[in-house]
């Protein structure tokens, strides 16, 4: 995954269901910096990572089959 990136937002202090937003960076104090828009205006907001769910728009490429991934 490359940041910044595209991404829907979840949060339910924030009361964020499926919100748009760019993610910047993952702080190493346990945050996500997102930029986001909120009444118009872009802001850059730091959203806990064990508060919060990321979805990267850009699905996944579907790899070959020639190979396993150990995991």
């Amino acid at each position: 995954m490359e940041i910044p990136a595209k991404v829907t937002i979840f949060n339910r202090t924030l009361e964020l269901k499926g919100k748009p937003a760019t993610l910047v960076a993952i702080n190493a104090d346990g945050f996500f910096e997102i930029t986001m828009e909120f009444q118009q205006r872009l802001h850059t907001v730091l959203l806990p990572i064990t508060e919060t769910t990321v979805i990267f728009n850009d699905s996944i490429q579907n790899l070959s089959g020639d190979f396993e991934v150990e995991r």
